[in-house]
């Protein structure tokens, strides 16, 4: 789908800043929200196909004023509330109290659990599929397809209209686009490699080179585009 997450190409957000002393969390509820990802993954409540589209759901202008794990948690709650695994009216309570301080995060040690759910997540991110049957071989030119998908997508939209050439066929592989919906579809996956100059225009670094891992849906034979186009 179109959205503010698709920052890619975008210009006029500045450099990016580094910590100078970096840390994994720098507040304990980061932590804590990590945690409630990996059990909502590990316990096969959503694929990470599920969690990044509801990111991509959050109002434009909550995702800029949102930190990286303010955005983790929007897309968790709705998660949880749309899979009826949390109460609405309970959240609203419990959200309450916690903000009242009358209510603390519980405390759970259960060593045994983490490496099942380690396993969970894992498996979510897992997109191995039966061998499909590819259009597309090594070296040859496609072009990247002017979709404006409504739903998710892992075709960065930078790269549409964008000509390319096939450098590695990767297998079939679950399809980002259906799984988010909870669709079960694959499709044959490759790597395109791409002109600096093709990406950003005449004056980016002639040398440049970016390779994608695109699926076959989101391409098209340039020869194909180019009769249309006559």
């Amino acid at each position: 789908m179109n959205g503010i997450h698709d920052l890619g190409g975008m210009d006029g957000f500045g450099s990016v800043a580094y910590p100078d002393t970096p840390e994994t969390f720098d507040h304990r509820w980061e932590g804590e929200t990590y945690a409630t990802f990996v059990a909502t993954l590990g316990n096969e409540i959503a694929s990470i196909d599920e969690f990044r589209h509801s990111i991509e759901r959050m109002p434009p202008a909550q995702y800029l004023d949102s930190s990286y794990y303010d955005r983790w948690t929007t897309a968790i709650t709705r998660l949880l509330l749309e899979n009826d695994v949390i109460d609405p009216e309970t959240f609203v309570e419990r959200t309450a109290a916690l903000e009242a301080g009358e209510a603390t995060v519980p405390e759970r040690e259960e060593p045994g659990l983490l490496p099942e759910l380690a396993a969970g997540v894992a498996a979510s991110y897992e997109s191995d599929a039966p061998a499909e049957s590819s259009t597309f071989a090594v070296g040859d030119t496609v072009v990247v397809r002017n979709d404006h998908p409504d739903g998710h997508t892992r075709c960065p939209r930078y790269a549409r209209r964008a000509r390319g050439e096939i450098v590695a066929d990767r297998g079939a592989h679950v399809l980002p686009d259906a799984r988010a919906h909870g669709e079960d579809a694959a499709e044959p996956l490759y790597q395109v490699a791409f002109g600096g100059r093709e990406l950003w225009g005449s004056d980016a670094d002639g040398d440049l080179e970016v390779t994608i891992d695109l699926w076959e849906s989101y391409l098209d034979p340039v020869d194909e585009v180019e009769s249309t186009d006559d």
